[in-house]
């Protein structure tokens, strides 16, 4: 019988930990299916080259992932148990708690064998064959790592700018390239078109220029200049692409294996120098498989105590140790690589102090003696259910006589409803932190600043994070209701009672719209302020930077126009100075028309005041006038407010104010038909909440016998199938394939309809 039970809570513990591993890999790939699907059709990149690269960035957030869902599963299936008074009915057949604990601890020791298993051995595998693979992407599209219309920075010291990059990825139009890597001369080219090159065996990239000009300044002298026309010119690229920028780890600590680690840090140590990043990383994945055994006692203690009604309670004080947990490992990561303390000592504290916890946990659930905290956490919970069991008593008495019958199933609904909701704001406010500081981790041990800073951080970026994952919740949220509706019989006594499915939907649809409409006035009003006051705090309070308007900045450029680059060596909004200036007039071919060389430029009401400069003339690509000057005033259509003024992307501006962007941008010549997928997107996105709520009545109807994990594993493809389809959309946008308007509102389309179509066929 005792392996018959082994065999039925392991059963029962597999499906939720499967679903619960795919959902929180998918929040934490849900930024990334838009960059994945650009990749795809805009960048032209092979299907099959993009799926490997997602396969091995896997390993990483799967070491990660796995102990969280342990928890989740953990939680899910004893605090069914304790609902169900299975807990009770194993004490009175004879089987202890630390007996039952048995399969739930096989369980966990095979997940932490799965996390060991890839943290020391896959995942840094996959963090070295990255780089490799990236470059095999390099190869079949290297034009993927120029993005267009931006000065691209990710070559060293070399910035390109590309007016067009063709659909076919064959050609560039309109190439601007500033060179300067050479210290004594700074060249730039211009020219008509380019290719992307890749050569594998030299793994090298090359930019071929074709028709076009190079103009070569001395640094030290000015006035000695070059100018030369060519018809075709090659000019080598660092091999550090955007693409292999963004995907691989800064640290080369992480594709390193065991014994490289020690033996790095073994060297550095002799000669002196930081080792401590070697062995963190050591202890890190050691450290890391042993969180899941931890997360499973206290799980487990937590959710066979969870009497009826006390699983939020459960559920919200494992959140908080999952907070801790990653907190605390965080901080001390920090400090052990200052070598304030042993690395071995600040990777195995926060085991150590969960294990004891834990322990202690286990200890009072064996005994019968309950925690005090805990009991007061089940004390706390009582009384606010006898609370709110008064309040309903005294509303039922209040307002007998009047039509209660006509409302009292909208109100329970909707109740039932919210309570779903905010488990899952919950959970998501939990899992987005976890992320969220992961993540920003190796910026906040290098730049080490205060806490109160980082929990501001935590603060100002929770609520968009929140906004983005809301409609998963609400789908959830419906999905869970409809099941347990089902699942209870409620449903069928409503329709044997004459009320229709449609009736009973109608609260959850207009509370979806509801949410829909709010969804819109925080996007459109608290949702920018957020988003502004969280950069202040990451570029001022945590990196040190001064406002954007004040920001002195360095080796600057800047478009005013289809045919105007400047460039800056010194920007001081203060003084309203600009040092080291050059503006670079173009025709339509991007052939050099003139160009102006400046060593001061200050902002005054009459116009610019340049200092100490040059202004040449070209024609037929041949220099033409010189003529120097020791100062003047232009009158230009820049002001000092153009250069300082913060120009933030697109998916940070309310509608209003991208709407207002836009229009600058169109008068000053710029493209800008790409955008307005996303212009339309704000309009699009608010209404997704009632979309969800809509198609999730009809699916969560079809399968009742599964339960939660099945409605877990639905809602988890839904929102999968939606956001592939609009990032598809929107990536066909950017490249002219679907108008704007018709990319923001397919994935709309396509689900709404498919949601009214299945509601309307459901049996009522």
């Amino acid at each position: 019988m005792l392996q018959t039970l082994d065999r039925h809570i392991i059963k029962e513990l597999a499906p939720p930990f499967a679903l619960a591993i795919a959902l929180f890999t998918f929040f934490l790939l849900i930024d990334r299916i838009f960059q994945l699907a650009e990749l795809i059709v805009s960048k032209g990149i092979p299907f099959p080259l993009v799926l490997q690269l997602l396969l091995l960035l896997l390993p990483a957030f799967l070491a990660l992932t796995l102990p969280m869902a342990l928890l989740a599963a953990i939680l899910l299936v004893t605090g069914r148990m304790a609902g169900d008074l299975e807990v009770v009915a194993f004490k009175a057949a004879g089987v202890s708690p630390l007996r039952l604990f048995r399969p739930f601890l096989y369980f966990a020791l095979a997940v932490a064998l799965s996390t060991a298993l890839l943290s020391l051995r896959v995942a840094p595998w996959a963090n070295g064959a990255i780089t490799q693979h990236l470059f095999r992407m390099l190869q079949a599209r290297v034009a993927s790592g120029i993005t267009e219309q931006v000065f691209n920075t990710t070559f060293g010291r070399i910035t390109i700018f590309v007016e067009e990059v063709s659909i076919s990825q064959v050609s560039l139009r309109g190439v601007l390239v500033s060179d300067e890597r050479d210290p004594k001369v700074w060249r730039i080219v211009t020219a008509r078109e380019g290719r992307l090159l890749a050569d594998e065996e030299q793994r090298r990239a090359t930019l071929r220029l074709i028709d076009g000009t190079v103009g070569e300044s001395d640094a030290g002298d000015p006035t000695r200049y070059r100018h030369t026309a060519f018809g075709l010119y090659d000019m080598n690229l660092p091999f550090d692409t955007p693409l292999i920028g963004a995907a691989r780890d800064e640290k080369p600590e992480k594709a390193m294996s065991l014994g490289q680690l020690l033996e790095s840090a073994r060297i550095l140590k002799e000669e002196g120098q930081n080792h401590a990043p070697f062995l963190v990383e050591f202890h890190k994945r050691f450290a890391a498989p042993v969180a899941g055994l931890v997360f499973a006692v206290i799980g487990f203690c937590l959710g066979i105590r969870s009497h009826r009604g006390g699983r939020a309670v459960a559920l919200v004080g494992s959140l908080g140790i999952l907070l801790t947990y990653y907190f605390l490992l965080t901080r001390l990561e920090g400090i052990a690589l200052n070598r304030r303390i042993p690395a071995w000592l600040a990777m195995w504290t926060p085991n150590i102090v969960g294990g004891c916890a834990g322990v202690l946990l286990l200890r009072a659930a064996v005994s019968g003696v309950p925690a005090p905290w805990l009991a007061a956490l089940w004390r706390l919970n009582e009384l606010r259910s006898r609370a709110g069991a008064r309040a309903r008593d005294g509303r039922s008495r209040g307002s007998r006589g009047r039509r209660e019958s006509t409302h009292i199933l909208d109100r329970y609904l909707i109740r039932e409803f919210f309570t779903y909701v905010v488990y899952g704001l919950v959970v998501g406010s939990a899992l987005f932190t976890v992320v969220d500081l992961l993540q920003n981790l190796d910026r906040f041990i290098r730049i080490k600043p205060p806490l109160p800073y980082i929990l501001e951080h935590v603060l100002y970026r929770l609520p968009a994070n929140l906004y983005q994952g809301l409609p998963v919740i609400i789908l959830v949220a419906t999905v869970f209701l409809f099941l347990t509706l089902t699942r209870q019989h409620e449903l069928t006594a409503l329709k044997a009672a004459g009320v229709s499915l449609y009736r009973v939907s109608l609260p959850i649809l207009l509370v979806a719209a509801g949410i829909s409409v709010g969804g819109a006035v925080f996007q459109e009003t608290l949702l920018p302020s957020f988003n502004a006051k969280g950069e202040e705090v990451d570029r001022i309070k945590i990196r040190g930077d001064l406002p954007r308007h004040l920001q002195t900045r360095t080796k600057m450029w800047f478009r005013s126009s289809d045919t105007r680059f400047f460039h800056m060596d010194l920007l001081s909004p203060v003084s309203d100075e600009l040092y080291g200036v050059t503006i670079l007039d173009i025709d339509r071919n991007y052939r050099l028309v003139d160009r102006l060389d400046a060593k001061r430029a200050q902002w005054t009401k009459d116009g610019w005041r340049f200092e100490d400069g040059i202004f040449r003339e070209f024609d037929a690509n041949r220099e033409g006038r010189v003529i120097p000057f020791s100062a003047a005033t232009i009158r230009l259509p820049e002001a000092m407010e153009d250069f300082t003024q913060l120009q933030r992307p697109p998916d940070t501006m309310s509608f209003l104010e991208l709407r207002e962007y836009l229009a600058k941008l169109q008068e000053s010549g710029h493209r800008v038909g790409k955008y307005f997928a996303q212009l339309y997107g704000k309009i699009a996105f608010p209404l997704i909440h009632m979309i969800m709520a809509l198609i999730a009545i009809p699916f969560a109807l079809q399968s009742p016998r599964g339960g939660r994990t099945i409605g877990l594993g639905v809602a988890v493809l839904i929102a999968l199938g939606y956001w592939i389809v609009h990032s598809v959309a929107i990536a066909l946008a950017k490249v002219d394939l679907l108008p704007p308007l018709v990319a923001a509102w397919s994935a709309n389309v396509v689900f709404g309809g498919l949601g009214l179509f299945f509601f309307l066929r459901a049996r009522t």
